[in-house]
């Protein structure tokens, strides 16, 4: 059978593949500046700051507006969209998988990123990134047992190429970060 009827293989090379773009870029935050015309783009290195392990705290400073609403909006969606398409997948490509299971998951799945990045200082622990991507993971897993497996076809076909063009375009058009020259007085 081809690969791309065989839903179950596409589900699980798609996992596979996305899971590896994730460790790269969000956990470990390998990425290059990306060029869009004359803008550029960094969204790598390391970040500083205390961690939060309050739950909420976060979250409210976001809805109070204590952030920015750019800020807010690009940190919540990110967060909630970034391990949905896995909860999304794993359905197709494990089709015994259950709800406890998913939910386990995405909490082991989200709390690892937020662990990593605090043990290698390659980020800031935040206990409501962990709450966000454990339920953008579980609402994904709940859109795929609402959709037909046409839909599901439609969508792991849209994803992969998605994904694929994401991922030569950020090759084609990705510049390594330089340290900028110190500035001396004249």
């Amino acid at each position: 059978m081809c690969l791309f009827y065989d839903m179950k293989s596409l589900s699980h090379i798609l996992i596979a593949f996305y899971l590896l773009l994730i460790i790269k870029f969000v956990v470990l935050k390998d990425m290059d500046m990306i060029l869009i015309g004359h803008m550029r783009f960094y969204f790598g290195g390391t970040q500083t700051g205390d961690a939060n392990w309050i739950p909420f705290k976060t979250l409210l400073a976001y809805f109070m507006g204590n952030k920015g609403l750019l800020i807010a909006g690009l940190n919540l969606a990110g967060n909630l969209l970034i391990l949905a398409p896995l909860g999304f997948l794993f359905p197709t490509g494990f089709p015994e998988i259950r709800w406890k299971t998913i939910c386990i998951l995405a909490f082991c799945a989200s709390l690892s990123i937020e662990l990593i990045q605090h043990i290698f200082q390659i980020g800031i622990f935040d206990v409501d990134d962990v709450l966000l991507n454990s339920l953008g993971f579980i609402l994904g897993f709940y859109l795929s047992t609402r959709v037909s497996r046409n839909w599901k076809k439609s969508f792991a076909l849209f994803f992969a190429a998605v994904l694929l063009g994401f991922f030569l375009y950020y090759l084609t058009h990705s510049v390594p970060m330089t340290p900028m020259p110190a500035m001396t007085k004249p």
